[in-house]
């Protein structure tokens, strides 16, 4: 017998669509009909592959052999896109980013492997394997893409402290990295790139920059500070019609949103997210098998951290980064990884409920 799982799970299902919506209405302000579209078509295809995992057992899908299989692959494809300096790969009309599929498959190995572990407590030399597995990709990752690669370390450190760290592992780890900063840290500031250094430095000094290098994050402030309580209105957001807004499809996608819709508008996006979260950390917190646990908990903290320092960026809270925002910003790589690990969620959610 099964039960239907969005009977029970509704909300989770609901927040989805939910910021489907939103995202729809957000492109079609920012970028017209074409981004609408375009982004309705990558929606679409996400979902196939949502509906897909949904429906496959995930234990019979994630083996070790299988997933390390793709991951090696997928390395060796990082390794291209590295040594030839690119971002993207065209297909096409089609442009896909492989570093956003590195937040799936990171999640899926990294909880294979801790699924089999039995004891409370991570031993060192599991915890130095599962940080090479993280940092092969986030190294190739940075290469090209250093906002990415930073998202990665975030979600996988996540994942091994659910893990479990004793006491002793822990204090190490912080003597190691303030060590590391301070020997690594002078050198890794000369090699970032110009845009990099303005993007902290703006962050830090915000009245002692250049003003083109705080421009992106002046104008998301004004631009979310002028949607008032309820919002300037659907496409008549200002800063937006008249182009002052950067990247208003992708990174400040937000800010967009914020000055159409207003406080209460951002509030409800912001409950829509609230709401995947904590349904994923549910998923886990119930699921029948460590496995379905580190699965939902990694596809939790993959979609916090990105929302955090997306909103982080707009808000002025955090250095301005180039992440997009999942489903409001533009890009079907973007919404196609964030669908498969909620996949993966709704997955757990479902085995929870299968008692044949």
């Amino acid at each position: 017998m099964r039960i239907k799982i969005w009977l029970v799970e509704w909300p989770f299902f609901l927040a989805l669509f939910g910021l489907f919506a939103c995202g729809l209405l957000n492109q079609y302000s920012a970028g017209g009909w074409s981004h609408f579209v375009r982004q309705a078509l990558f929606m679409g295809t996400g979902v196939v592959v949502f509906l897909g995992l949904y429906f496959v057992d995930y234990r019979r899908l994630l083996t070790w052999p299988r997933i390390f299989s793709i991951y090696m692959m997928y390395v060796l494809l990082l390794l291209y896109m590295a040594v030839s300096g690119k971002r993207w790969l065209v297909f096409g009309g089609f442009s896909v980013q492989p570093s956003e599929f590195a937040k799936p498959l990171l999640v899926a190995l990294l909880a294979l492997f801790f699924a089999h572990q039995h004891e409370p407590r991570l031993r060192f030399p599991l915890f130095v394997l599962a940080n090479l597995l993280i940092g092969v990709p986030m190294v190739l990752i940075a290469v090209t893409d250093l906002d990415q690669a930073f998202l990665l370390f975030l979600i996988g450190e996540s994942l091994i402290f659910m893990a479990g760290l004793s006491r002793r592992l822990i204090l190490a780890i912080a003597v190691a990295g303030l060590a590391l900063s301070l020997m690594v840290g002078p050198p890794f500031w000369r090699h970032l790139k110009p845009y990099q250094r303005a993007r902290i430095l703006a962050f830090l000094k915000p009245g002692k920059t250049q003003k083109k290098w705080s421009y992106q994050t002046r104008q998301a402030l004004i631009a979310v500070g002028s949607g008032g309580l309820l919002g300037q209105g659907f496409r008549k957001g200002l800063s937006s019609r008249l182009h002052y807004l950067p990247a208003k499809h992708t990174d400040l996608a937000f800010a967009v949103w914020a000055e159409e819709w207003g406080f209460v508008g951002s509030i409800l996006v912001l409950a829509l997210y609230a709401l995947l979260v904590f349904y994923a950390l549910k998923a886990g917190y119930l699921a029948r098998d460590p496995l379905g646990r580190f699965l939902a908990f990694g596809a939790a903290m993959g979609l916090f951290w990105q929302v955090f320092v997306n909103l982080g960026g707009v808000l002025h809270i955090l250095p301005a980064a180039s992440l997009p925002l999942p489903f409001l910003s533009y890009g079907g790589s973007s919404i196609l990884s964030t669908l498969i690990m909620l996949g993966m969620v709704a997955s757990v959610m479902r085995r929870r409920f299968s008692f044949l």
